[in-house]
């Protein structure tokens, strides 16, 4: 059987023979994203999105021991698909899915930010077996998953790729992350995540009792927007109040916990001055907690770190949102 060749994961595909041969049903609730289609012959295995995530975006090489110096913290509503591709080398080459993904993003007007394809091994090049565990090291699907196959090694040699790409559009900009490995010799796994970028207000999730008892349990620490001060000053807003009792509500149903309560704020103006006025927010959220919502004296200490600790890049208004933020950190006393 012959067909007309067409880029593979374009919208309209040529479905090549071999594909019908190895066709899968996808896991149930999934599907493509509209932005890229999938290699002809590809199943998905495992599927999740997710409102609100920060999505930690690696674009430079490894710089030191488990270490990427170049990565952003980008933010919004994320889909993240991973496909097989059950094929061996002489059907469906790592090179082919690589190839054909660049050439896609590229003709839908995505810009490449990185990528890399290597064949066999890589060391510590970017889109080798290492890079990418360091890449994903905050983020990795869940083990047991099919996508954890993309960490649990593989001794076929069959060669990697990744590709990292950012569309800008009127209506917002979105980021690309593509890794992929020949796993063994008649499998080809790969993982594509997609985040659509929001302003860190449309994130607010429901701060009730749970969640942050969940968030705080599992990471030892959550940030929190919403929490809004009057212009290059540390007094609280009105609008501020239903946040407060979100976590006053936390709190009254958590009577053991302490927690630190520490100001963050973009990169405008001096380390010091930023320093002082970070601290100075945290201290208003204390107070006000414990005056206005009947918290105990002594079960929050507030601490500011001015810009050291940002969540992503201060050239946009969008990152410097990301980073003007109040933080819960779990105390241990």
């Amino acid at each position: 059987m012959k067909c007309q060749y067409f880029p593979p994961v374009l919208l309209l595909l040529c479905i090549l023979p071999w594909a019908g041969l190895h066709a899968q049903t996808d896991v149930a609730g999934s599907r493509d994203h509209p932005l890229l289609t999938r290699y002809p012959g590809s199943s998905i295995t495992w599927y999740e999105t997710e409102k609100y995530f920060e999505y930690d975006l690696a674009t430079g090489p490894i710089a030191g021991y488990r270490y990427i110096a170049e990565r952003d913290t980008v933010a919004g509503q994320v889909y993240r698909i991973y496909y097989e591709v059950p094929s061996t080398k002489e059907e469906v080459s790592i090179g082919e899915v690589y190839i054909d993904y660049k050439r896609a993003m590229e003709q839908a007007g995505i810009t490449i930010l990185t990528e890399s394809l290597i064949p066999d091994g890589g060391g510590n090049k970017i889109g080798s077996p290492q890079w990418i565990g360091i890449a994903l090291a905050g983020q990795q699907p869940a083990g047991g998953s099919p996508a954890s196959k993309l960490f649990a090694g593989t001794a076929t040699s069959g060669g990697t790729f990744t590709l990292v790409g950012q569309l800008v559009r009127p209506e917002g900009t979105t980021y690309v992350a593509i890794y992929g490995e020949r796993h063994s010799q008649d499998l080809i796994g790969y993982l594509v995540d997609i985040i659509e970028v929001t302003p860190a207000e449309t994130g607010l999730v429901s701060l009730d009792p749970d969640y942050l008892a969940n968030e705080l349990e599992a990471k030892g620490s959550i940030s929190i927007y919403g929490i809004e001060f009057d212009f290059d000053s540390a007094t609280l807003r009105e609008s501020s109040r239903p946040v407060l009792e979100q976590i006053a509500a936390y709190l009254t149903q958590y009577p053991d916990k302490k927690l630190y309560v520490v100001g963050h704020t973009d990169m405008s103006g001096t380390l010091k001055y930023n320093r002082t006025l970070s601290h100075d927010r945290a201290a208003a959220v204390v107070r006000a907690l414990e005056t206005d919502h009947g918290i105990a004296t002594g079960r929050l200490l507030p601490d500011g770190v001015a810009f050291l600790s940002p969540k992503a890049a201060n050239d946009t208004e969008d990152g410097r949102a990301l980073n003007r933020r109040v933080e819960l950190v779990l105390r241990q006393n």
